[in-house]
């Protein structure tokens, strides 16, 4: 009996796909709520209509949930299990209300409360949970822009709905304050996911859910003020979003929630001026508390908090902006170390393996007697080859090792080795004048002297055909000069097509404020200056 049913729940799941049950349940629930609509008021169809668009959303909602657990182990099973947790702490809540309301049995309130409490602060953890997916280190920002959205539209309510709120029993001031709020901080989170690139697809649809939900608290707060409430729109939108909902953990599946690009000009402009901004929420209120009255207390206390969420936003900001811009230095790393292994595969590869088919063909000529003349010189073309992959390989390993910035604290070894380099690759004489002290620059300065110094000492030592090279620091003025400078054959300037890299060493000057300055003629050699303003 047991394994049949279980046989039958498996071919069930397989047959109802998200999409189908999504299609089914709008469609079922929107043909009733139409019905509803155009019925006439206080007859018992329009009551039936009204009862069966409620119990169809929920029963499609409960479908919809049953299906989604029935399914395989989760990539993201635990916060996909808490979304649904929650949908069905808001379902049993609305099944309750819907059917003490219709079979008048009377009104649940004490759980009413605890279902929304439970359903609210598991909602609220999972969209927290998706932003910090989305934007790890902004979700610092989401959940104070979000409890920032939470106040201002609390005050918004409680200053203008027509209620006498210190009047009302507890049960029904949740119902009127907290439930709409909660349900617009949700909405706002939503959009915030919207807002970034790569948009989960459950979160789509979570936020239709939530946006009907918000037009049912809304519906329910007018007509109870205005005194005409009645079993209708509120119950009928209030269960269509908690089955858009029930969708929403079917359609996630448990699926790895992707890391997305930032939200944008675009939303970052719809928080500060759109409809979910605080500070135009709060700048309405204190308007028209100085056209028609003076402003009561909770207004000005509302004002106090709401200034610490935003200095504890600010905070917030500069901290996760600082973890962005490491993250994008690191991804630059990143892509400046591909580059270079690039660069070491193509052309280390290749004077190996032209240097071991050298040394292949001196060892066949040896052992079949050949001229040791011809052997000598292809061996020593062999050592040449091979000399050539040790520059190859030592000047990339050079540019990664300036880049990556790690002898930053202790730069004179790291030139001194340098020099070292070139003076045993290239036979150059290296000659050094430290005459200021290299500990007068800061971090980020010995970075770009150390990046300038591999790019351009390389290439002088390659294409200059120099016999000296100086590297010297000295004081001009109010600057701290580094002179790279060979005795070679130099340049005219229109010659200059990059094979010192100028952009790149200007570029990386540019972002310390420092100036590069490079000087050559024909026969008079080449100067590179980096000048860094202190």
């Amino acid at each position: 009996m047991t394994t049949g049913w279980f046989t039958n729940a498996q071919k069930m799941r397989k047959s109802l796909s998200p999409r189908t049950l999504l299609i089914a349940g709008i469609s079922s629930w929107s043909a009733l709520v139409l019905l509803f609509a155009v019925l006439p008021v206080g007859s018992e169809e329009r009551f039936l209509a009204l009862v069966g668009a409620s119990w169809a959303a929920q029963v499609f909602a409960g479908v919809a949930l049953f299906v989604a657990l029935r399914g395989e182990d989760r990539a993201e099973r635990w916060p996909w299990m808490l979304f649904g947790g929650a949908v069905v702490a808001r379902l049993v809540a609305d099944v309750v209300w819907v059917g003490s309301r219709a079979l008048g049995l009377g009104l649940a309130e004490a759980f009413q409360v605890v279902a929304h409490a439970v359903s609210y602060v598991l909602f609220f953890g999972v969209l927290l949970w998706v932003m910090s997916r989305i934007r790890q280190e902004e979700v610092s920002v989401a959940a104070l822009d979000t409890l920032a959205v939470v106040l201002t539209s609390g005050l918004l309510i409680r200053f203008f709905a027509p209620f006498p709120f210190d009047e009302l029993p507890l049960a029904m001031t949740l119902a009127v304050l907290v439930r709409p709020v909660c349900d617009l901080g949700l909405l706002f989170l939503g959009f915030a996911a919207l807002m970034t690139v790569r948009r989960p697809r459950f979160v789509v649809i979570s936020v239709v859910g939530l946006l009907l939900l918000l037009i049912a608290d809304g519906a329910f707060l007018w007509t109870r003020a205005q005194g005409l409430y009645e079993l209708g729109f509120a119950e009928a939108f209030w269960s269509g979003g908690v089955m858009l909902l029930g969708c929403a953990v079917l359609y996630w599946g448990g699926e790895p929630v992707e890391h997305s690009e930032h939200v944008g000009n675009f939303g970052v402009g719809l928080f500060w001026f759109g409809p979910f901004s605080p500070l135009l929420h709060y700048g309405l209120l204190l308007l028209w508390a100085a056209m028609y009255g003076p402003a009561p207390p909770y207004l000005l206390l509302g004002g106090v908090a709401l200034v610490a969420i935003f200095s504890g936003r600010n905070y917030a900001a500069a901290y996760a902006s600082g973890i962005m811009a490491r993250r994008q230095e690191a991804l630059a790393l990143q892509a400046e170390q591909g580059r270079i292994l690039r660069g070491l595969h193509d052309t280390v590869k290749q004077d190996i393996h032209g240097a071991s088919m050298m040394i292949e063909a001196a060892i066949a000529a040896q052992k079949s007697g050949g001229d040791p003349e011809t052997t000598r010189e292809v061996l020593e073309r062999a050592l040449e080859a091979s000399r050539e992959a040790g520059r190859e390989l030592s000047r990339p390993l050079d540019k990664l090792r300036a880049a990556t910035g790690h002898d930053a604290a202790n730069p004179a070894p790291f030139f001194r080795e340098r020099l070292g380099k070139l003076a045993g690759f290239h036979g150059m004489h290296t000659h050094e004048d430290f005459a200021v002290p290299w500990e007068e620059l800061g971090r980020e300065e010995v970075v770009v002297a150390q990046q300038v110094f591999v790019e351009a000492a390389w290439n002088m030592a390659k294409h200059s055909g120099a016999k000296n090279f100086w590297l010297s620091t000295r004081r001009d003025g109010g600057w701290f000069v580094v002179e790279m400078r060979d005795d070679g054959r130099g340049y005219a300037p229109g010659e200059a097509s990059g094979g010192l890299g100028l952009g790149l060493m200007r570029t990386r000057a540019e972002e310390v404020g420092a100036v590069l300055l490079i000087r050559s003629a024909p026969g008079e050699g080449t100067s590179v200056e980096v000048r860094f303003e202190s």
